[in-house]
């Protein structure tokens, strides 16, 4: 016991120390030193010793274990792991997949909001929000539901821009946008309807005095080609995120997220993270048992293939054997006469199971870039990141952005294995070989993928373009404002107040992947900083100590996040 307590006591020395020449420390797990009131848990939700503000882990420069890879330029998402660069069929497996995502299908439509994987996600990085409220929205989407959570019962739960008609070889063309009840007569097709974001901005300042200047998104809706929205519909707009690393989080055993869960903020932290339980499409044995979700901004889907499917469906009108329906509803007769039409119909979908699985093994591979700040010959850390991660964990920004976890087995695809002969499924007894890469690996994602809720409010009114109040008409659009960082939709388990903990790693290099890229769920962050500084709800407390910071104690946390 009393080496232990040695041990750690000059690990935490050695930190407090600071300097460049700051070594990595090993310690050993703390104990109790009374029976009454122990120092730390023995274990945290994956069975590690808990990390501490003022130790760094060995090896926390590998935020995806061995999938980690040293590239920090413009291609630093898009990126193969050593392990499938290194084996000749996995690495034709990613190369078919990397075509398929960059790739326009043959057979998008009849309406749409993007003509390609890439086309959203940029260098498989975060969308842009348009320069100009006259340009369509094409990397980023718009959800919809009324106060209940039900979509639309005209426009379904997502606005579709535009219609197959405005895309050649994936670029975007005028003709293919909405156009004020242009397809009511059933005959005429067009985009459903033309969304877009202007913004307000909002200024404060420090308690130090510095000052600081946010943007607060107003989001506007015009040219509705299919008549009006349900009475109380809500907007909720969303940048394509980043793609990499999605095979790692969706590894994570369950039971370890659920460890996480503390719905009745039992610890007194403010923090009361909420899991979301959906259904899993994929399982095969014919029940609806609810699973975690994970991913999507509010944690829609429990797995990397069934997002996949869900995108091409729902962002693209691709078809698959998954998600096999036009995006067209059943009060959207332009749509569904020009879906009549496509080449593939009816029970012939539009993206082979095959193509399907190389996009989904694509995805769940794509390589994790390492942290910046680290010097691997010497084993240290630049001192401003080794003070802004203890003043990261002290202001409990680790409540919700989880440092660690690891992965379990990470099990093949359930399409079947991928061969030269095609998708070919195990004998009965027998599984799809593991993805060896993803496996029992030691990630820093800094996620807890639970729903929390960042508080504020939403209403929705129609106004000309000049502000003036109006209820119908060519000129009457539909504009949300809201309070905070609410957007009033409910998706499944998740409020109008509600989110998923986004992971941070590669949040420092998004804008140098895509410079244009900005941040939070809808892209008003232009920096790390004024996406802090919308923190609000649970998060409210941790936000408060950040601006109580000096000046350079908050650089010194930027500094960390943007290593990460």
């Amino acid at each position: 016991m009393y080496k232990s307590a040695l041990i750690f006591i000059l690990a935490a020395s050695l930190v407090a120390c600071g300097g460049s020449s700051e070594k990595i420390v090993e310690v050993d797990p703390p104990e109790i030193i009374s029976p009454d009131i122990p120092v730390q848990p023995a274990v945290d939700h994956s069975g590690l010793v808990p990390l501490m503000a003022d130790v760094i882990e060995k090896n926390e420069y590998l935020s995806g274990g061995e999938t980690t890879v040293f590239v920090s330029n413009k291609n630093a998402f898009g990126r193969k792991p050593a392990a499938i660069a290194e084996d000749f069929q996995l690495d034709g497996h990613f190369t078919s997949g990397d075509h398929l995502f960059r790739t326009p299908d043959n057979n998008i439509g009849p309406i749409l909001s993007t003509g390609s994987c890439q086309g959203c996600h940029l260098n498989d990085g975060r969308g842009v929000v348009p320069a100009d409220p006259t340009i369509p929205m094409s990397s980023m989407l718009v959800k919809l539901a009324d106060s209940t959570g039900k979509a639309d019962p005209i426009y379904g739960d997502q606005i579709q821009p535009f219609s197959v008609d405005g895309f050649i070889d994936g670029n975007t063309l005028a003709a293919g946008l909405s156009k004020h009840d242009g397809s009511v007569s059933g005959t005429e097709l067009y985009g459903e309807a033309f969304p877009f974001i202007v913004f307000e901005p909002i200024t404060g300042q420090y308690p130090d005095g510095t000052a600081y200047e946010l943007r607060n998104p107003v989001y506007k809706i015009k040219d509705l080609s299919y008549g009006a929205f349900v009475d109380d519909i809500h907007f909720s707009a969303r940048i394509a995120p980043q793609a990499f690393g999605v095979g790692l989080l969706g590894a994570i055993p369950q039971e370890n997220l659920l460890k996480l869960v503390d719905e009745n903020d039992s610890d007194n932290d403010g923090i009361s993270g909420r899991a979301s339980m959906v259904i899993n499409a994929l399982d095969k044995t014919g029940t609806e048992s609810k699973v975690i979700g994970r991913f999507t901004y509010k944690a829609q889907n429990p797995n990397v293939l069934q997002q996949v499917a869900e995108a091409y469906g729902g962002d693209m009108g691709v078809s698959t054997t998954i998600s096999s329906s036009e995006p067209c509803t059943d009060k959207q007769l332009a749509c569904l006469l020009a879906a009549e039409q496509e080449a593939k119909v009816g029970t012939d979908v539009d993206l082979s199971d095959l193509s399907l699985a190389f996009v989904e093994f694509y995805n769940r591979v794509l390589a994790v870039p390492a942290r910046r700040g680290f010097d691997r010959d010497n084993e240290t850390w630049t001192d401003e990141v080794t003070a802004g991660r203890t003043l990261f964990f002290e202001a409990n920004c680790t409540g919700c952005h989880t440092a660690r976890h690891v992965t379990a087995e990470a099990k093949g695809s359930v399409l079947g294995e991928i061969t030269l002969g095609g998708l070919v499924m195990p004998e009965s007894g027998e599984t799809v070989e593991a993805i060896a890469v993803l496996s029992n690996q030691t990630i820093y994602p800094y996620t807890d993928l639970l729903l929390h809720d960042m508080g504020g409010s939403c209403a929705v009114t129609r106004e000309t373009s000049a502000g003036l109040s109006c209820s119908s008409g060519a000129e009457c659009m539909y504009v949300q404002r809201c309070d905070g960082l609410a957007d009033g939709v409910i998706q499944g388990d998740a409020s109008g107040t509600e989110w998923k903990t986004p992971a941070l790693w590669g949040v420092g290099l998004v804008q140098t992947v895509n410079k244009d890229s900005t941040f939070l769920h809808d892209g008003r962050a232009r920096t790390i900083e004024e996406a802090v500084l919308w923190h609000d709800g649970e998060a409210k407390a941790s936000k408060e100590i950040f601006m109580n910071y000096s000046k350079a104690e908050r650089e010194q946390l930027l500094t960390f996040i943007e290593s990460l």
